[in-house]
């Protein structure tokens, strides 16, 4: 495996597909992009007059982009094509590219909760037809594998160390920290609103301050941070805070490893996968409810020495998942998967 085709949004810092990137071209493996939102810009774009006119025409622009990304393909022959989020891919267009070598793909988002920005019946298509289908939960991994999907493999999140490391300021204002945006469900809201009479910090979209109804959570809004300014932020408090978004509730996100890699405590909401990522009360603290919330944030900023004890001994387990181990693991099902073709034969 020497090309890597990797397709994805962009190849902004810090996207899932910008990350993987490196992570080849740190094996040596030659690395070429295809990006949607170059191929055809007006796919992405968030004014309202062109997505009004993109859910009119958007598999019509999308077949468009299809077709270049099938032309790079066949210019630059990839070992493996790897696909980050194929929200935008044509059934058809995953068997021009294993024309040429193995197509993957990595869902960072639920390909099964039919929320239009996760799904559509092109993915529905396709889902049959990839080579390898990673995904970050184990429970998506049994249902997907329950529709019939043949290697369809467990695939976390990891750190970026390269980025990602601890940072400190000098006098943060802040003792908890939260990075993400508010949501529909409002839940992130209630958890929030229990905490708000401690130094709390949090960084996110605008919607904190549009359609947030808690004063005193916009109060502590400190807008967005860039993904650069990620470990400084979240290195700097003395509780890094993780609430899951319903679509990642039966796993994990990135901010599972974000923020132990800043060596920063995380409490986290509680699930039986994180609970598998970090050993509760020794690499992580956690919560499921917003009142068992305030209760664990009260404990723990009375007790420094042990948010040092957990804060260290999460860093150590996060920098076991680094960028070159899951390379690593997609380059083993790569091979296993040609000695299984060849034994077919």
């Amino acid at each position: 495996m020497q090309k890597i085709l990797i397709v994805g949004k962009t190849v902004e810092l810090g996207r899932t597909e910008e990350v993987y990137g490196r992570g080849f071209a740190a094996k040596e493996c030659e690395v070429e992009h295809f990006s949607w939102n170059l191929a055809e810009p007006s796919l992405l774009s968030r004014s309202v007059l062109q997505r009004a006119s993109w859910r009119l025409a958007w598999q019509l622009r999308a077949k468009t982009a299809n077709q270049k990304l099938i032309e790079t393909a066949k210019q630059f022959q990839p070992d493996l094509t790897l696909v980050v989020s194929p929200l935008l891919m044509q059934p058809n267009t995953i068997k021009a590219l294993q024309q040429h070598g193995r197509a993957f793909v990595f869902f960072t988002d639920n390909p099964l909760d039919n929320h239009h920005t996760h799904t559509n019946a092109w993915i529905q298509q396709g889902l049959e037809l990839w080579d390898a289908v990673f995904i970050w939960s184990q429970e998506l991994v049994r249902q997907i594998k329950d529709l019939g999907i043949k290697n369809v493999f467990y695939h976390p999140f990891c750190s970026d160390t390269k980025h990602h490391y601890p940072q400190k300021q000098t006098n943060p204002d802040y003792d908890v920290a939260f990075i993400g945006n508010w949501d529909d469900s409002c839940k992130r809201e209630r958890y929030l609103t229990t905490i708000t009479d401690y130094r709390l910090g949090i960084w996110g979209s605008d919607y904190w301050q549009t359609r947030c109804k808690e004063a005193l959570i916009k109060k502590s809004h400190q807008g967005m941070c860039s993904y650069a300014e990620i470990p400084q932020v979240l290195g700097s408090a003395k509780i890094g805070l993780n609430i899951l978004r319903p679509q990642n509730e039966m796993g994990h996100n990135i901010r599972t490893f974000e923020i132990p890699a800043a060596k920063t405590l995380m409490l986290s909401e509680r699930n039986q996968e994180l609970l598998n990522l970090f050993e509760e009360d020794t690499e992580a603290v956690y919560f499921s409810s917003p009142e068992e919330l305030k209760q664990k944030v009260t404990y723990l900023l009375n007790n420094q020495t042990l948010i040092e004890s957990i804060a260290e001994a999460g860093y150590q387990k996060a920098i076991q998942h680094k960028i070159d181990s899951r390379i690593e693991e997609i380059n083993h099902i790569y091979e296993t998967i040609g000695n299984q073709v060849l034994i077919g034969q």
